[in-house]
């Protein structure tokens, strides 16, 4: 089940060119209807709009709201980024806009349960340290259960198409309908959600590569302790720590940093296992060795009740745990040139 996007050439997003601009040192970016335009840092932008988005100063967080909602957000410290690394939370919210409520095929009662079963809750807190560090956080504030934006556009292309779970969902965790498999819909989402999101998240890493010349992104993700239905992998022993890596974008260095510092604490790691992969957007995936990524997921019986989605009294040393992690991988990512 990778999630990296071993693709030259975005089927959906087929013109980076219009949204990744080169920009001179010293500049930044904002963000307008879903793509980055320069700004000078520590400019305060007015409310813009162009189309159905509108959007907010640039640091200390961009908004991308749709006329009912945020979609997403990135977060940044007050006077902005001192590091280029960017924290990717694509799957920790448990927003359906009304709208899109309205055609899923569950009661209430089974919504609520299959977003219980589906969302990484509480990962924006678990890997808060890398804005606190001086980094950026890019968090989707749309549940995956609308989109999920870290799959292929193309179900040609998506593994996880086969049941029923390519970027518009059709198919609940245990196979049971949860849309219509309309195509006009399933294209309405996709330039809805997916679009501004891929484009978004591609200008980000751009923006960090122009002001650092370099850029690391944590994939940040958390998994049911016992595998679920759709899940491939039904092996039951499952590790507290999972690190998905990409033979292009992860440098080993990386992941053996993660490993020691997991190994001396007695938290048991696995590569690639349940989940293998990390996020890298197409406009630089398998093409630009100046974007590093791996994933990172954490086991969810080690910080929340399961059964209900509230924190549980092992929180804490979780998020220190993650703590230790991000600062290892930033460290070790920071010593290579």
């Amino acid at each position: 089940m990778r999630r990296v996007r071993r693709v030259a050439h975005h089927p959906v997003l087929s013109r980076p060119e219009e949204s990744l601009q080169r920009v001179a040192p010293g500049r930044g970016r904002r963000l307008i209807g879903g793509h980055v335009r320069c700004i000078t840092h520590g400019t305060r932008s007015h409310q813009a709009t162009q189309g159905t988005h509108g959007v907010g100063a640039a640091w200390p967080f961009v908004r991308v709201e749709t006329t009912r909602m945020v979609a997403f957000e990135v977060l940044a410290p007050p006077s902005g980024p001192t590091l280029g690394v960017v924290a990717h939370i694509p799957h920790g919210a448990l927003t359906v806009p009304p709208e899109e409520r309205r055609r899923l095929l569950l009661t209430p009662a089974q919504l609520e349960h299959e977003l219980l079963v589906m969302t990484d809750r509480h990962t924006s807190e678990l890997f808060a340290l890398v804005v606190e560090l001086g980094g950026v956080a890019f968090v989707n504030r749309t549940s995956r259960l609308v989109v999920d934006p870290e799959r292929f556009p193309d179900d040609a292309q998506e593994p996880m198409a086969r049941v029923g779970m390519g970027p518009v969902y059709t198919r609940t965790h245990d196979g049971r309908p949860l849309r219509s498999s309309d195509a006009s819909e399933r294209a309405r989402l996709l330039a809805g959600y997916f679009e501004p999101y891929a484009r978004a998240f591609a200008d980000l890493v751009g923006c960090l590569l122009d002001r650092f010349g370099r850029c690391l992104i944590v994939d940040a993700h958390s998994f049911a302790s016992r595998p679920l239905p759709y899940e491939p992998p039904q092996n039951t022993h499952r590790p507290a720590i999972c690190i998905g890596t990409d033979p292009f974008h992860t440098r080993d260095a990386i992941v053996q940093a993660i490993e020691d510092l997991c190994r001396s604490t007695g938290i048991r790691t696995a590569r690639n296992h349940p989940f293998a992969g990390t996020y890298v957007p197409p406009w630089f995936s398998q093409r630009d060795r100046r974007v590093a990524s791996v994933m990172i997921e954490v086991r969810r019986d080690t910080y929340m009740d399961e059964a209900t989605g509230a924190r549980s009294e092992t929180f804490a040393v979780t998020r220190g745990i993650v703590s230790g992690i991000l600062r290892a991988a930033i460290a070790s990512w920071s010593a290579v040139d």
